[in-house]
C-alpha cells in the first residue's frame, strides 16, 4: 500500500488484490505460431463426448476425492460426496451430464475461495509474503476430473495442444 498499515479485514483484502493484481498479469505468448494453421475451423462433434455413467463418477469419487481437503464456498465437503447414497450418486451423473449436453458450467462453480496463506520465514508485514490458495467447490472439481478423461482423446484426435504445451500431457508424448 503507502507504507501504512491494514489493519481492519477490508484495507487488508485491498492490499491483497492490489498485490495480486500486480503479480498476476496475462502472459503474453511471443511465438510466430498461427493457430488457425493448426486445427483450421476444427469443431469437435458434441455427440463424440461421451455422457458419464454412475460407476464412471463412484470410481472418481473414490480413486480421486480426498474427504480431508477443505470444501469451496459452498460448504459441501469431499467427505459428504463419498457419503452420498446411490440415488444421490445417480443425481449428481445427471447434474454433469447435463452440463455436457447444454455446454453450460454453473457460475458459482468457478468461484473461488481465496485464502492467503504465509510463506515460511517471511515478513508477515509484507503482501508478497503470502501465497493465494484458491478452493473450489468440490462437485466442480470432480465434474473437472472427469471432463478431463473425455477432452483428453478429443484434443489427440485433432492435434488441438501445440507441440511447445508441455504441461497436462501423457508421459509418452
Amino acid at each position: 500500500m503507502s507504507g501504512t498499515w491494514a489493519r481492519s479485514d477490508k484495507e487488508k483484502a485491498e492490499t491483497f488484490a492490489m498485490h495480486l493484481e500486480q503479480v498476476f498479469q496475462p502472459f503474453q505468448i511471443q511465438s510466430p505460431l498461427d493457430t488457425s494453421t493448426q486445427h483450421p475451423n476444427y469443431e469437435p462433434d458434441p455427440a463424440s463426448i461421451q455422457l458419464f455413467s454412475p460407476s464412471e463418477v463412484v470410481f472418481e469419487i473414490d480413486k480421486n476425492l480426498n474427504p480431508k481437503k477443505a470444501p469451496g464456498h459452498d460448504e459441501i465437503t469431499g467427505r459428504m460426496i463419498k457419503e452420498l447414497p446411490k440415488k444421490g450418486l445417480v443425481l449428481l451423473t445427471y447434474i454433469f451430464n447435463a452440463i455436457i449436453r447444454l455446454r453450460y458450467v454453473p457460475s458459482a462453480w468457478k468461484k473461488a475461495q481465496v485464502i492467503m496463506i504465509p510463506k515460511p520465514g517471511k515478513p508477515t508485514d509484507l503482501a508478497s509474503s503470502y501465497r493465494p490458495i484458491s478452493s473450489l467447490p468440490v462437485a466442480s472439481k470432480l465434474f473437472e476430473i472427469l471432463l478431463l478423461k473425455r477432452l483428453k482423446p478429443v484434443c489427440e484426435r485433432g492435434n488441438l495442444i501445440p507441440d511447445f504445451q508441455f504441461g497436462f500431457r501423457n508421459i509418452n508424448h
